[in-house]
């Protein structure tokens, strides 16, 4: 009966498949800096694992969950060497099999983890979680960098720095990036037009990351202001933003 009121959206089918059968995809794009993979690491051996792997039937490939599997290895002390027809530790694991075609496959790489394609968070219901519930940020995998980002420094949720000079630099920071966010969308709507502004790839995530870092961006933020970039550019005169 209940297969007959089943979404005819639903596309996958739970089932339970030994651990050498998932392969990881060669042309997998996402990648996890060290500090991302320790948070999720620790959340994993805490909590279990909370989250399913996605994988295609038809190619055999891995398509979403890569890093909660490559951990979950190293939990099991799984090791795999080419052509072994039973790899140290095998185990079992549930994971959600689909049937796609190649092209699908390689969109679906970048779509489920894509931070364009999520929601953005509730600040108010954030700060529930943690004044209410006494959920700790870094349990729900913020750094600190991130909480005062998200709520502008308030002192309630973190005293995030180890002195009022590096306090002030920080916050006037995030002030600006808040401010060059809110112009550009403006921007944005009014011109209808990307002609001021470019894209900027990195190689991998922990690429992407050192940028961000440098810039003194949250690793998160989508928008970076040009006087950022230029305060650490050096100029034809070698002082940044000549």
């Amino acid at each position: 009966m209940a297969s007959e009121n089943l979404t005819k959206y639903q596309k996958f089918e739970a089932v339970r498949v030994w651990r050498h059968e998932l392969v990881p995809h060669p042309k997998n794009p996402r990648q996890i800096a060290p500090e991302a993979r320790r948070k999720l690491k620790k959340n994993i051996k805490a909590g279990g694992l909370l989250d399913t792997i996605i994988w295609n039937r038809a190619t055999g490939y891995v398509v979403g969950g890569h890093q909660r599997l490559s951990i979950l290895d190293e939990l099991e002390k799984y090791e795999a060497a080419p052509g072994e027809a039973s790899p140290s530790n095998d185990y079992q694991i549930d994971v959600l099999a689909v049937n796609l075609a190649e092209a699908e496959e390689l969109a679906m790489l970048a779509f489920l983890n894509n931070p364009a394609s999520q929601g953005d968070f509730d600040t108010e219901l954030l700060a529930a979680l943690n004044l209410d519930f006494g959920i700790d940020f870094a349990d729900m995998g913020f750094s600190k960098m991130d909480v005062d980002y998200l709520f502008d420094g308030d002192a309630r949720f973190s005293e995030l720095f180890v002195d009022d000079a590096e306090a002030k630099k920080t916050k006037g920071k995030l002030d600006e990036i808040k401010a060059h966010r809110k112009e550009s969308t403006e921007a944005l709507k009014d011109a209808q037009s990307g002609d001021f502004y470019f894209v900027v790839v990195a190689r991998d995530q922990a690429e992407k990351d050192e940028v961000l870092k440098r810039l003194g961006v949250p690793n998160y933020e989508r928008f970076v202001s040009a006087d950022a970039v230029l305060g650490v550019v050096p100029g034809d005169s070698g002082n940044p933003g000549d």
